[in-house]
């Protein structure tokens, strides 16, 4: 009698522990919670209770509470695997890369075919910088499975950091010819093509992109710069247009524009941009444009008005002292008119 009573409890427990998974992915983190509790109250040492708690704390990013979830289910069972990877992503959550890599790396070595693992510990090391190491796991990630995703993503981002584009287009390549969803990867692929110059091959990733997922404006954005750098304005303004619609900030957009409208001499269109952009909030570029604008018209003293307020936002900035250097040299009366505009010659 007293086994089969002891048999319920136990299914009782399951069943509670189902129940609080369940709960837990719907986001009904309050009432999963509650459940967990309540299967410590009847089993103290109930370590998926606690490993559960942990993934509930995580999924909240409530890391040290994660933290503290999760030791307590390794006193238990030491080698428990989800308690140790919930840890590591916990202090990975905390920003304290280098205890999660002493975590990952340990499991790794007592489970050593994991590459799920291995890519946790490639990023861990591409987060601190360590691209030599990073790769190493990566690449070790990639010899389990070769077709990873996140691993090849990972290549591609580090070659790109390191500025060997040529390898990085390879990984990027190879997930875009194994997803037709990539648009990381192909946006990825674009940057580098547009980095280089190749406004066309960068303009067609982001076209490809862009029927993935039409409401991107990052790739809206960069359609619009490969067009720029094409010199095809009118084109890079519609993109730019869409950009917007879609969600990009307002006032890079409008200083973008304004920028495109300079280009095509039109500078009633561009001085309207870069007011928008400027009614948003104080930009360099937008005052920049606004000054090119006053200098063609021949008004020093609306160019001058607009460096007083450069210098003083931008003092050391070197982009805004050349453009100040070359009104002078073109109004040379612009010198006297800024006090402390030149602390030197």
């Amino acid at each position: 009698m007293m086994r089969k009573r002891q048999k319920v409890k136990k299914e009782g427990l399951i069943n509670i522990y189902k129940l609080a998974q369940k709960m837990a992915r719907e986001g009904k983190y309050k009432e999963s919670e509650e459940k967990f509790n309540l299967i410590l109250k009847s089993d103290p040492n109930n370590v998926y209770a606690f490993v559960g708690l942990g993934n509930l704390k995580r999924k909240m990013k409530a890391f040290q509470k994660a933290v503290f979830y999760y030791e307590k289910a390794l006193k238990i069972e030491s080698n428990n695997k989800y308690a140790i990877v919930g840890l590591g992503d916990s202090y990975r959550g905390l920003k304290k890369i280098d205890n999660a890599l002493e975590i990952w790396l340990n499991y790794l070595s007592l489970v050593p075919d994991d590459y799920k693992t291995m890519t946790r510990i490639a990023d861990g090391f591409r987060k601190i910088n360590d691209f030599e190491e990073s790769k190493k796991y990566f690449l070790m990630a990639i010899e389990q499975k070769k077709d990873d995703l996140y691993a090849l993503m990972g290549l591609g981002d580090i070659y790109t950091k390191i500025g060997n584009y040529e390898e990085a287009l390879k990984y990027f390549n190879k997930i875009i010819s194994l997803s037709d969803n990539a648009i990381v990867a192909i946006t990825s692929t674009a940057n580098i093509y547009r980095r280089q110059g190749q406004y066309e091959k960068a303009k067609d990733c982001y076209d490809k992109a862009l029927k993935i997922k039409p409401s991107d404006s990052y790739s809206w954005h960069g359609k619009a710069d490969c067009f720029r750098g094409m010199k095809n304005y009118s084109s890079a303004i519609s993109s730019w247009q869409m950009a917007l619609k879609y969600g990009m900030d307002p006032k890079m957009v409008m200083t973008r524009i304004g920028d495109a409208y300079s280009q095509l001499s039109d500078s009633q269109q561009a001085e309207i941009h870069y007011k928008k952009a400027l009614d948003i909030g104080y930009d360099k570029f937008a005052y920049l444009g606004m000054s090119k604008i006053h200098i063609k018209k021949n008004n020093m003293d609306k160019a001058v008005d607009i460096f007083s307020i450069l210098l003083y936002k931008d003092p050391n900035d070197p982009r805004v002292s050349a453009e100040f250097r070359s009104l002078v040299k073109k109004y040379p009366a612009a010198k006297n008119a800024i006090p402390g505009a030149f602390k030197t010659g």
